[in-house]
Order: C-alpha cells, then sequence, then structure tokens
C-alpha cells in the first residue's frame, strides 16, 4: 500500500491547480477582450467581426478548431497516462513534457503578425489556440488523474478538493482583477495593448512557478494507488462508456460548461458596457465573489459530507442558474444616472449568489468522479483515472468553444456598445437556461450505485456457465 501523502505535499499539489487555471483565464476570458474589444477602450479589433455560415464568427471559429485539436488529444493523452510505466511516473511524465508550451504559447496570442482585421492574424489565432489547448490537455488530464489516486476515501477527496478549490479563488478573482491592470498601465502611460501584453507575460510567469509544485511534490511510486491499465485504446475508450454512473455525471455537466463559459469573459462586458463603469470596474465584482466563494467552501463542504455530493451539485447548478438569470435584468445606465443603483443592486447581489454557488461548483466535480473511478477499478482491476478525465475532456472541450462562439456570435450580431447592448444583455438569460438544463440531468445521476462496490467487483461475480 502507498504511504499517506503529507498535508504540505497535498496543499503543494492543489497549488498546480491556480498555475494551469491562469494560463484557461489568459487564453478564454483576456483574448476575447484584446481580439473583440468593446468600444471607447483604446483597442482595435484584431480579427474580423462579420459572421458567416449563419453563426460563425471568426473567433467563434478559432475557438472551436482549437477545441477540436483539445478533444482529440484527450483521450490519447488519458490512455498515454494510464498505461505508462515511466520512471518518473505515470502522471509527472506527461506534466513535464506539456508544461512549457502550455505557459510559453498563451503569450503568443498577443503579438499576432498581421494588421488588425487581417487573415494573417485569424490564422495565427487559431494555430496557437489549437498548439495551447493541445498541451494544456497535456498537463492538466494527468493532474486531475492524481487525485484520486492521492486521495483514497470519500472525505480525503472531499477536503483536497476543496483545497483544490481554495488555491483556484485567487485565480477566479483573477478573471475580474486584470481589467484593473489595465487602468493602471494606462494610468502608467503604457498604450491599453502594451497593458494587456504586460497583465499576460507576468501572469505567466507567476502560472510557470505553481505549475512546477506539483511536479516535485508528487512521488507516485511512494503516494499513489494505481495499477496501470492494459486495455488497448478504443478497447478503454468504449469501456469508460461502459460506466453507467459517468456517462449520466457526463451528459449533466455538459449543458453547464455551456453556460458557465459564457459568464466569466463576459463579465468585463456587463462593466464597461451595460454598468458604464472602466475595466477595472471588475475587480469590484470580482471582490464580493471571492469573499462569498470563500465563505461558502466550509458550509458546503460540511453539507456535502451529511447530503452527499449529488445534492450538494445540484442546489449548486440551479444557483448558479439564478445568479446568470439576473443579469438579465440590468439596463444600460451611466454611473449615477437613474438607473444606476438599481443595476449596482442586481450585479452585486448575482455575485453573492454566484459565489456560493461556485463554492460548491468547483469542489464537486473531482469528488463525483473519484465515486466514477472507483466503480470502475471495482470493474475492471486497473486504475484508468487519466482516461476518465480524457473522455470527459472529448466530449465537454468543444463546448467551451461553443461557449465562445454563442458569445462572440451574441456580440456581433446583437451589440456589444452602450448603443447597442443587447448582444450582451442576452449572455445572461441563455447562460441561465443552460445552468437550469443541467440542474435537471443532475438529477438522474445514480450516485448509490457508485457507492455498491462489492456487487461489482470481478472477483465476486458469477463464473461464466460456458
Amino acid at each position: 500500500m502507498p504511504e499517506p501523502m503529507p498535508l504540505s505535499r497535498r496543499v503543494i499539489y492543489a497549488l498546480g491547480s491556480a498555475g494551469w487555471q491562469i494560463t484557461d483565464r489568459i487564453v478564454v476570458t483576456i483574448a476575447i477582450f484584446f481580439y473583440l474589444p468593446p468600444e471607447g477602450q483604446g483597442l482595435v479589433p484584431q480579427v474580423s467581426e462579420e459572421t458567416f455560415l449563419g453563426v460563425l464568427t471568426v473567433f467563434g471559429a478559432a475557438s472551436l478548431i482549437g477545441r477540436v485539436f483539445d478533444a482529440g488529444a484527450d483521450p490519447l493523452v488519458g490512455h498515454g497516462s494510464d498505461r505508462s510505466r515511466s520512471r518518473l511516473g505515470r502522471r509527472r511524465s506527461y506534466m513535464i513534457y506539456g508544461l512549457l508550451p502550455m505557459v510559453g504559447l498563451p503569450m503568443l496570442l498577443y503579438w499576432p503578425p498581421g494588421a488588425p482585421g487581417s487573415t494573417l492574424n485569424a490564422i495565427w489565432l487559431t494555430a496557437v489556440m489549437s498548439l495551447y489547448f493541445v498541451f494544456f490537455t497535456v498537463y492538466v488530464a494527468p493532474y486531475l488523474a492524481l487525485m484520486p489516486e492521492i486521495a483514497r476515501t470519500a472525505k480525503e477527496r472531499v477536503d483536497l478538493s476543496t483545497a483544490m478549490a481554495v488555491a483556484g479563488v485567487p485565480i477566479a478573482i483573477f478573471g475580474f482583477v486584470w481589467g484593473m491592470g489595465i487602468d493602471w498601465g494606462t494610468a502608467a502611460g503604457l498604450d491599453p495593448a502594451d497593458a494587456v501584453r504586460a497583465i499576460v507575460v507576468a501572469s505567466s510567469a507567476l502560472a510557470l512557478l505553481l505549475c512546477i509544485l506539483p511536479i516535485l511534490a508528487v512521488d507516485e511510486e511512494r503516494y499513489c494507488l494505481s495499477t496501470p491499465s492494459e486495455l488497448g485504446l478504443w478497447e478503454s475508450v468504449s469501456e469508460t462508456f461502459k460506466n453507467r454512473p459517468f456517462r449520466r455525471y457526463l451528459v449533466a455537466q455538459l449543458p453547464f460548461i455551456v453556460g458557465v463559459n459564457m459568464i466569466s469573459p463576459a463579465l468585463i462586458y456587463y462593466a464597461t458596457v451595460i454598468l458604464g463603469r472602466t475595466p477595472g470596474y471588475i475587480a469590484k465584482l470580482g471582490g464580493v465573489l471571492f469573499l462569498t466563494t470563500c465563505l461558502a467552501f466550509v458550509p458546503i463542504n460540511l453539507y456535502a459530507g451529511r447530503a452527499g455530493p449529488k445534492r450538494t451539485i445540484i442546489i449548486c447548478v440551479f444557483l448558479l442558474s439564478v445568479s446568470t438569470g439576473m443579469l438579465g435584468l440590468l439596463v444600460p445606465e451611466v454611473p449615477g444616472g437613474p438607473g444606476d443603483a438599481r443595476n449596482l443592486a442586481i450585479a452585486f447581489t448575482s455575485m453573492v449568489v454566484a459565489g456560493v454557488a461556485l463554492g460548491g461548483f468547483i469542489v464537486m466535480p473531482n469528488v463525483l468522479i473519484g465515486q466514477v473511478v472507483d466503480f470502475d477499478a471495482a470493474r475492471t482491476g486497473a486504475n484508468r483515472a487519466a482516461m476518465y478525465f480524457g473522455v470527459q475532456g472529448l466530449t465537454t472541450k468543444m463546448l467551451y468553444g461553443l461557449s465562445n462562439a454563442i458569445l462572440a456570435w451574441l456580440f456581433s450580431t446583437w451589440g456589444k456598445s452602450p448603443e447597442e447592448p443587447l448582444g450582451v444583455l442576452l449572455v445572461g438569460p441563455v447562460a441561465a437556461g443552460f445552468c437550469l438544463a443541467s440542474t435537471l440531468l443532475f438529477f438522474r445521476y445514480p450516485e448509490a450505485e457508485t457507492q455498491r462496490l462489492e456487487e461489482v467487483r470481478p472477483h465476486q461475480r458469477e463464473p461464466d456457465p460456458r
């Protein structure tokens, strides 16, 4: 049996999640602002804003293509990691391979080689995004697969997932305060584009430091319970989809992913276009979200221990549908105008409700994946955690691209300026609809089935009469 992993090393492992989340924010949240900026911010669109095929924009198409490469890499990386016998560790070796490209490629997005709106910039955006997402998977899928191998009981997994969530909370706030960095940079005399680039370079350096930490902290030979898989690629994928609890979990998660990933990059548009503030104002919204999420971790951890992960995640996803739906009640206004106080009350209340919801949703998915991985290990005798994260990525990563494509389409079709704000105003209600659908689907997740492991262990099955 492996040794229990010391608390200090678990904390260091958890800090790695903050690192790869930083790179994700650089590519998903900041890039759309840089390439399709709202009017009046001193930036020019770097790619065409015209739509084609009825619904696609250049930015949306680049996001979708990048996610296709991302999704294709997931099962391949998961399968390779599950079968690896590297002396560096079957998870750590892949994390080492993916580290530098995952951290370095996002910076290239902010130095497009062509003129604003050019085809060359569109090609550059698509190519860099595609490469980034592949190496993101090379690092992150094995990183996440370590979680159920390090933490082997339900309580340990809730605690470790909570630690990862706590580590990631400042990065969630980073999704807001980078706008304040633009204000500081321009006040110091930087061009707005150079202010964005300074934020990206500094953030990438921090991401590199954080992502190195789990590679140093986790000694798989000492601390991980893992049996390499002997299944072939297609057999492994097929076996994964045969896991009924996993299928139900996966289907329930899909609409939530679309909805929640529309909101984060849209908030700076709510701050500038609807509330009439500067980009830095999203730091105030983020402060409320940060405080509420932090306060929610402890009660949600305790509630999950009594009620179980399934009930907890249902409540949290429903609350997120409420909070995003509230954003549809906003109306464009200038600071101090007749509707400004009402707008601010709605916006900050939405952040409070979202903070409670995120406090649970940041933690619970990893716990549910731990349940289905245990269920699979009982059936197959091997630990295939990376394949589960890989298949999850295969079916969900393109939805990240879809959420960006929907966002770009709403902005291009219905507007993203104070004169034409409908595209921004529609983001909240559309996201709420996706989150509500996810809430209903999570009711079908068979949590009790994953807890009856002894009934599915291979050695306890009836012998084949043939």
